[in-house]
């Protein structure tokens, strides 16, 4: 189909205008800022989740990834971060302070290092 010269609209323009905004929402919500700060014995996740309380957040760790979920309005906060090591899914320990969830885990040896030499 030929374009028509006398109309200067972008034949797609409304149809593609609001793409973004579709798949922002199809994400699930806003992104957390958040560190990750590795110790000799431990691991920490820090997230800035501001007005969250602790009913609000739900945690995953699978031992190598952290998902962090927080239901607030008007757009959830979902998180997903890959751990530096290893860690103990199984001791995590979690604090929050004013908006600051702290979720520190033990680090663990790496599962597929089985002990051949």
């Amino acid at each position: 189909m030929r374009p028509n010269s006398d109309d200067d609209e972008d034949p797609f323009d409304s149809g593609f205008g609001g793409i973004e905004d579709l798949l922002a929402g199809m994400t699930g919500g806003d992104e957390a800022p958040v560190d990750v700060h590795e110790y000799d014995d431990e691991v920490r996740v820090v997230a800035d989740l501001p007005e969250t309380t602790p009913e609000d957040v739900e945690i995953r760790c699978d031992g190598r990834t952290v998902a962090i979920y927080a239901a607030v309005e008007p757009r959830p906060f979902v998180t997903r971060v890959d751990l530096p090591a290893y860690v103990d899914d199984q001791s995590g320990e979690r604090n929050l302070n004013n908006g600051i969830l702290e979720v520190t885990f033990d680090r663990d040896t790496d599962p597929a290092n089985i002990g051949f030499q």
